[in-house]
């Protein structure tokens, strides 16, 4: 590691100093910042190979490794693409003298499996652009250079992710009376379901090739954002929940993962209501039966929506006429709104419309109780913004440009948006599981020889370093000394 430093310090800092002359003091800030990057991730390729070197000939010269494993391969080459671009890594291939496989220890001791072409950190990076654009931006903000890692791999890491990252339990559980949910879906269009060409055929010959993602959001309150009287508002204690959940056991898991969470943080002891306002699907209002003490609530968007359907026709009474509908709601007169439905129906001169005021009436009907709860219950009587939150959280990635999906990908992605907008970091997500693949890969011999580096391991040339580096002694030097004379420790 000693000799990139060195090499930095003796040309590149006088590089540098061209660089400013030459550029900044000349008022050409957009020249030299270009300069200094390159210089500085050429320091980064030199560091980080240096130091992989290092650790192989420190395996290399190990009494343990000597005792286990015999070299076979003197000096196998491969190419990693890091943040910094691409390095070259030389490592050892070595044969355990006792049977067993055969191995590159460099990779074990460091994390990397022997095939990987991309290192941890970057394929994070495009990790963390893919969720918010597409898989080949992702690939291309991988590297600080112009390196790219391919569409195709970033695709195959987000399919491979398992979404199994433990989140922490509060000490001390919340004490709310009342909370929300809001639920919905969106709808996103399949290229395939998992290889292509198996997209099924209905009836009248079209592609069944549209998949639906379920959004769960759960709040405790809205409140005011900025200045008392201000129309922006906002929700306190966010979380959401979502994926491709199909089927009754499927629903029912998810709408589990929202009762966990519940228990998890509230005291459902104290707790008196849970309100799940959607617009009547029966995945939604099938909530009610796995959450405890929870009500459902139809949203006033979807009710407005068919209102509106059913009276657009009317012409100037039509405001007269939703104005009796709604007011006929407030007084939970169910029969007076299918009645006045019918009379509006009286009115309609196409099958079209006759067709939208009777899917009113029975969607009315369907989910009265759902309706009239936010006059029996004030805490039902909430906004809701679902369809914002899905705009916000899927649509805005999986539906509302021109792309098309794979089934898996649909729902890794909806999970991975929903990890972020929880506060995720989705570098701690792949951290998380590469460790615990490495730890399920372990063995007893290779954990004493990773010890055993670590024991051991010391960049030699100390002396050199610390005539070559002026200042080293100064306490504000402290990190570099101990990378350079405890690395690994």
């Amino acid at each position: 590691m000693y000799n990139s430093i060195i090499e930095f310090i003796e040309k590149d800092t006088t590089k540098i100093e061209k660089f400013i002359k030459e550029s900044l003091l000349s008022g050409n800030m957009m020249r030299f910042e270009e300069e200094l990057l390159d210089t500085v991730l050429e320091f980064g390729r030199s560091l980080y190979q240096e130091i992989l070197e290092s650790i192989e000939q420190t395996i290399r010269n190990s009494e343990f490794r000597k005792q286990s494993y015999h070299v076979e391969h003197k000096e196998d080459r491969r190419t990693l693409l890091t943040r910094f671009g691409n390095i070259e890594v030389k490592r050892a291939y070595y044969a355990p003298k006792h049977g067993g496989k055969r191995i590159y220890l460099l990779d074990k001791y460091v994390g990397m499996d022997p095939n990987d072409k991309v290192s941890q950190a970057a394929l994070a990076q495009a990790l963390k652009e893919a969720v918010e654009t597409s898989y080949r931006k992702g690939g291309e903000e991988a590297c600080l250079t112009e390196d790219v890692v391919t569409k195709q791999t970033v695709k195959k890491l987000i399919h491979g992710l398992e979404m199994e990252m433990p989140e922490e339990i509060p000490q001390k559980k919340k004490q709310i009376k009342h909370l929300h949910i809001q639920a919905d879906e969106d709808h996103v269009a399949l290229q395939f379901y998992e290889e292509k060409g198996d997209l099924q055929i209905s009836e009248n010959g079209r592609k069944s090739n549209t998949v639906m993602p379920k959004l769960i959001l759960l709040y405790e309150d809205i409140v005011e954002d900025g200045k008392s009287g201000s129309r922006r508002y906002r929700l306190t204690g966010k979380h959401y929940f979502g994926g491709v959940y199909e089927g009754v056991g499927a629903n029912e898991d998810l709408w589990l993962q929202v009762q966990q969470y519940i228990y998890d943080n509230y005291d459902t002891e104290y707790l008196e209501n849970v309100y799940i306002a959607g617009d009547g699907a029966p995945w939604i209002v099938s909530g009610c039966q796995i959450l405890e003490k929870s009500k459902f609530v139809l949203d006033k968007f979807h009710l407005w929506k068919y209102i509106s359907a059913a009276t657009s026709h009317l012409l100037d009474s039509t405001e007269d006429a939703r104005e009796l509908i709604y007011a006929a709601i407030r007084e939970k007169d169910l029969e007076e709104v299918q009645r006045l439905l019918r009379k509006c129906g009286a009115s309609a001169v196409t099958s079209g419309k006759q067709k939208e005021i009777e899917a009113c009436r029975k969607y009315i009907q369907n989910n009265w109780l759902g309706i009239i709860v936010r006059y029996d219950d004030a805490g039902a009587d909430w906004g809701c913004s679902a369809e914002g939150q899905i705009s916000h959280v899927l649509s805005a990635r999986e539906s509302s440009r021109p792309m098309g999906w794979s089934k898996i990908g649909v729902h890794k992605m909806t999970q991975l948006r929903v990890f972020t907008r929880n506060g995720g970091n989705v570098i701690d997500l792949l951290e998380y599981q590469h460790k615990k693949e490495q730890m399920q890969k372990r063995i007893k011999k290779q954990d004493e020889l990773v010890r055993e580096v670590k024991r051991n391991h010391r960049i030699s040339g100390e002396e050199i370093i610390r005539k070559e580096i002026p200042g080293l002694e100064r306490a504000s030097m402290t990190w570099m000394r101990g990378l350079i004379y405890g690395y690994g420790a």
